[in-house]
């Protein structure tokens, strides 16, 4: 496959599918290798063991107590909270477990 192929490839996903949205590809980088469900804390101290931007850091802080099952239950709890578009429309509520 040619780069030019590839570009023009990407292109057209894009024209589809709209661009990733920078910050939901920042939270997922930034949980890269996360073994959940993790608390907000544990999100936090793997975000920063990735490097991730102070934004994302400061949104993890302000995650609601409890586990998270999943990047995609954070992703939720994150829009509900900020009233950013984190995730998809079609994406399931966020599954928070005890902190017990």
């Amino acid at each position: 496959m040619t780069r030019e192929r590839l570009v023009q490839g990407v292109s057209e996903l894009e024209e589809r599918v709209g661009p990733p949205l920078p910050l939901a590809q920042s939270l997922h980088q930034a949980l890269l290798g996360a073994v959940f469900p993790l608390t907000a804390e544990e999100l936090t101290w793997v975000a920063r063991e990735n490097e991730a931007p102070p934004t994302v850091l400061s949104l993890l802080g302000a995650l609601p107590r409890g586990r998270f099952a999943s990047v995609d239950a954070v992703a939720v709890a994150l829009e509900q909270h900020t009233g950013d578009a984190l995730a998809s429309p079609d994406t399931p509520a966020p599954v928070l477990t005890s902190t017990r």
